[in-house]
């Protein structure tokens, strides 16, 4: 069995050098070709090494003797036509080509990525997909700077940094995909695996609208283009979405009136968000609107709830206040506490407002030598109260014993 493996994959490994080989020659700039073709030849020498060490001196194999026959016939019809084939692109109402034989050969593996990308059903498919994608857009632009075969190198680099961000866009969204389906519970978080908050939807919303904002620094987009409309709108839907999971965030901390206030920006956002995606006809944008109408309905019921816990905690906090006040505070009279809120429960604890007759306070006296009043009091003439002194010899007589 071990022999029969190794057998298939040295004729399997000939095919493809002799396929290479081939298009090597097709083709004006083959040196990719040959490069794979050198590529290969040291695995396919090694199994036939091991093969030969177990008795067998010679392979011969016949598979895809079809496949040369279709691939002669292939290179046989484009040989007809130029040698010199460019590829044509039309981007934002202009026209550009392409004659860099790598550069085209990386442009199909990428759209044919994209196309899987689109119809993959996979998360971490799609992903892989998206890093090829964008691996092929990095060697694309580094092949750019060092081409001098292209007419209009700026509008050539502004295309493919277009798709680079659109397409890192595209990644990034799958991603919160991923963890707003963690957030539902449509999918189980694997045992060992980080678990999804909203934070984390925040930060990916965060740099889909940084990617948004680049999007607008190319020069070459049309201002007044659908595209370059089409970026404010996503910019308007992903600030929504970003505010919610803000807000979220707040809700999950106890923070309910910082949840209430995010809420209703949200509502905001939203108004802002459907009235320019209405102007679009696109399916995409349909779209966008059903999932602004469904999110606004969420954040009712959100709101309600932030507003419900707010009113059970202001309630509990009352109730604390209430067990942690003393007999003293009770009997308070009403006078005395003036900038203090009590919440009356019933009849019987209404408080009292004051004592009649008042108490009685006491006064520090303030002494005469300052009372500067005192020198503009006019006191009553008291002479004819005072007792007159009688004349003669018993005043004499007083004189004389002192009296």
């Amino acid at each position: 069995k071990q022999w029969y493996q190794r057998r298939v994959a040295i004729t399997a490994g000939n095919a493809a050098q002799k396929i290479y080989n081939r298009l090597a020659d097709a083709v004006e700039e083959g040196s990719l070709y040959r490069a794979k073709t050198d590529e290969m030849g040291p695995k396919v020498q090694y199994c036939l090494y091991n093969i030969q060490s177990m008795g067998i001196e010679k392979i011969q194999g016949g598979e895809g003797e079809e496949i040369f026959k279709e691939l002669d016939h292939i290179i046989a019809t484009k040989a007809t036509k130029a040698t010199h084939t460019v590829r044509e692109i039309k981007w934002e109402g202009k026209c550009f080509t392409i004659a860099d034989d790598e550069i085209k050969i990386l442009m199909v593996q990428m759209e044919d990525n994209i196309q899987l990308a689109k119809e993959c059903s996979s998360p971490e498919k799609r992903l892989e997909l998206y890093e090829e994608i964008l691996s092929s857009c990095r060697d694309i632009t580094q092949l750019i700077k060092k081409s001098d075969k292209l007419d209009n190198g700026e509008l050539t680099t502004d295309y493919f940094a277009y798709l680079r961000i659109t397409n890192t866009v595209d990644r990034f969204l799958v991603m919160a995909q991923q963890v707003c389906d963690k957030l539902k519970g449509v999918v189980e978080t694997r045992p060992g695996s980080k678990i999804a908050r909203p934070e984390d939807l925040v930060r990916l919303y965060d740099i889909i609208l940084q990617n948004y904002a680049d999007l607008k620094d190319i020069t070459s987009l049309d201002k007044d283009g659908e595209a370059y409309q089409l970026i404010d709108v996503n910019t308007l839907f992903y600030r929504t979405q970003r505010c919610f999971y803000i807000a979220e965030c707040h809700l999950g901390q106890s923070n309910w009136l910082n949840a209430i206030v995010l809420y209703d920006k949200c509502n905001e956002h939203i108004a802002q968000s459907l009235a320019a995606a209405q102007a679009f006809k696109s399916s995409k944008q349909q779209a966008m609107c059903s999932e602004l109408q469904l999110l606004s309905k969420q954040i009712y019921s959100q709101r309600c709830s932030a507003h419900a816990s707010a009113f059970l905690q202001t309630q509990d906090t009352l109730e604390e206040e209430t067990k942690e006040k003393s007999p003293t505070d009770k009997i308070k009279m009403l006078a005395d506490s003036l900038e203090e809120f009590d919440l009356t429960r019933n009849a019987n604890e209404l408080p009292t407002i004051a004592t009649l007759p008042p108490d009685f306070q006491t006064i520090p006296p303030k002494p005469t030598f300052f009372d500067i009043s005192l020198n503009h009091i006019e006191f009553p003439n008291l002479d004819e109260r005072v007792e007159k002194e009688s004349s003669g010899l018993s005043s004499f007589t007083k004189w004389i014993w002192g009296r």
